[in-house]
């Protein structure tokens, strides 16, 4: 009986990112084997649409589309679920996929609201298309910086990462509760599919 093909890289290297003595982040370049077959298989099958967020007092579509998938629905989901589990031994409760279409489509600077207050909690991402942008900023550093309007990426000691092409981030330890990111408009033309597991 054949072994099925994997679609991620399990041996790639990992390069720990130490944020402050209680927050990091794991990067790992070249995790998905074929990262340019699954963005586009992601862009033409999956369900996108466009959800509203609340702004002050109206709501406002979000510039980017978005979709929440199954675990199972495909190999690549699978198996980094199972690779994530098998590593960071933890249960994950589920995946959502965005899509950035261009340079236009964007994410400010934020922390995951049902986690921000946790200690140690892990938060996965796999990037696929084009590599851009990925900025993560102290949270005090960001609320001086929103007094000055300083952009994502901007402030000397913002963090910026340029993920893409099946790159894997994870986010870990009190990361959601210190640290802020996000994914500023830039000037591309190319698109980005985000999946994300918490």
């Amino acid at each position: 009986m054949d072994r099925p093909t994997l679609t991620i890289d399990r041996t790639a290297e990992v390069r720990r990112i130490e944020l402050d003595a209680t927050s990091w982040i794991d990067v790992v370049e070249g995790f998905v084997v074929d990262a340019e077959l699954e963005r586009d298989d992601l862009r033409s099958t999956a369900a996108w649409g466009q959800r509203e967020v609340l702004r002050y007092d109206r709501y406002i579509p979000e510039q980017r589309l978005s979709t929440g998938l199954q675990p199972d629905s495909r190999p690549l989901l699978r198996h980094t679920t199972l690779h994530l589990e098998s590593r960071y031994r933890v249960a994950w409760d589920g995946v959502a996929a965005i899509w950035y279409r261009d340079g236009n489509d964007f994410q400010g600077l934020h922390s995951d609201r049902a986690m921000r207050w946790l200690d140690d909690t892990l938060i996965a991402i796999v990037v696929l298309g084009q590599r851009r942008p990925f900025v993560v900023r102290k949270r005090g550093s960001w609320l001086q910086s929103l007094a000055e309007r300083v952009p994502a990426g901007a402030d000397p000691d913002d963090l910026v990462l340029m993920p893409g092409e099946g790159t894997l981030l994870v986010m870990g330890g009190a990361c959601q509760r210190d640290w802020m990111h996000g994914i500023p408009s830039c000037d591309t033309p190319y698109d980005r599919i985000s999946l994300t597991w918490r």
